[in-house]
């Protein structure tokens, strides 16, 4: 039996033209799974989809008898047909096997899109419908990008706002958003309206339309720990906080960028390659390999670790966020240190 696919390959088959009858999309990526949609409407449907041919159901809400007679039904003046199904999951077995049999009885102008909607299993391979819909047609996960591959998509989705974002731009973004391609997209269409007609987008457009003063960017922080700046890292800390910024996204933020400085320890990269990575303006390679010299691995490793206890102190309320923060930046601060003393 086929295995489903990753969403990578689903996007590399379609531009080989290699597209299947239905598809089953699960995984934690909604807003690629909209993606995927949209343009399986299109490939079908033309630039201007009919709505009336179009079915968008929820198996929380319909009956499988609803569900089975909407994707049976003929279009009155012909043509392709796709049937969405929204909490596909949510059906019992028995009312799966009705609808991987119906599966069989559709006309070849029929298409269904069904969204799993829920966290996918390993043991969900062997439901009926999934089963069925492996033979029929294919089974797609949209995992979670990595932050490599949710920069390459930021690129190519600055293009739907007819703009160009620049490398570093966009790896930024990146590490401010995390991997959310719904926040990602969100961000991409604030800096799409803060630029206007210009068609480019560089770093500074990005910091400054994701709304950060000089001052008071996560990343200024980021580099104060690195550069072992306590003062200046607790007063731009302070300051975002003060501005309403959420403890737990400037501690994934710092936990992403300690382990980020780990990896770079022990890599090869050359300088230029160091600048793409971690998104540096022209001229400070030099300067960052020199910053990063100061920490040894072992000081590193035990940064995460320190994040770790952090998130755990948020989390049981052992301290409160913003002074959970601010031993954590003390803290780093002075590990390089305590390390050189050991």
């Amino acid at each position: 039996m086929p295995a489903p696919l990753k969403s990578d390959e689903l996007f590399a088959q379609w531009s080989r033209k290699q597209w299947k009858p239905h598809y089953l999309f699960t995984g934690q990526e909604d807003f690629l799974i909209e993606q995927a949609c949209d343009q399986a409407l299109h490939h079908w449907l033309g630039e201007k989809p009919d709505a009336l041919s179009i079915d968008r159901l929820d198996a929380e809400t319909q009956s499988v008898d609803e569900i089975i007679q909407a994707a049976q039904t003929v279009p009155f003046f012909g043509g392709p047909r796709i049937l969405r199904l929204n909490n596909v999951s949510q059906l019992t077995a028995k009312e799966q096997e009705r609808l991987a049999e119906a599966l069989a009885t559709l006309s070849a102008e029929t298409h269904c899109l069904f969204v799993w909607g829920k966290e996918w299993r390993r043991d969900d391979a062997q439901k009926p419908l999934v089963e069925a819909i492996m033979q029929n047609g294919q089974v797609v996960i949209f995992w979670p990008l990595f932050p490599e591959q949710a920069q390459r998509w930021v690129t190519e989705r600055a293009k739907h706002y007819k703009k160009s974002i620049s490398t570093q731009a966009a790896g930024w973004l990146v590490q401010q958003s995390g991997e959310s391609l719904r926040l990602l997209d969100q961000e991409l269409a604030k800096c799409s309206a803060y630029v206007g007609k210009r068609p480019d987008i560089d770093l500074d457009d990005v910091q400054t339309s994701f709304g950060y003063q000089k001052a008071s960017s996560p990343f200024d922080w980021t580099t104060y720990i690195r550069q072992q700046k306590a003062p200046q890292a607790l007063s731009v800390l302070n300051q975002l906080l003060k501005e309403g910024e959420e403890p737990i996204r400037l501690l994934a933020l710092l936990s992403r960028s300690v382990r980020d400085w780990l990896g770079a320890k022990g890599s090869s990269d050359n300088p230029m390659m160091l600048a793409m990575r971690f998104h540096l303006k022209r001229g400070e390679e030099g300067r960052f390999i020199q910053e990063l010299g100061r920490w040894s691995e072992d000081a590193l490793t035990e940064g995460l670790g320190q994040c770790v206890e952090t998130e755990q102190a948020i989390k049981t309320g052992k301290e409160t966020p913003d002074m959970a923060l601010t031993l954590l930046t003390l803290g780093l601060c002075r590990s390089q240190t305590s390390h050189a003393l050991r």
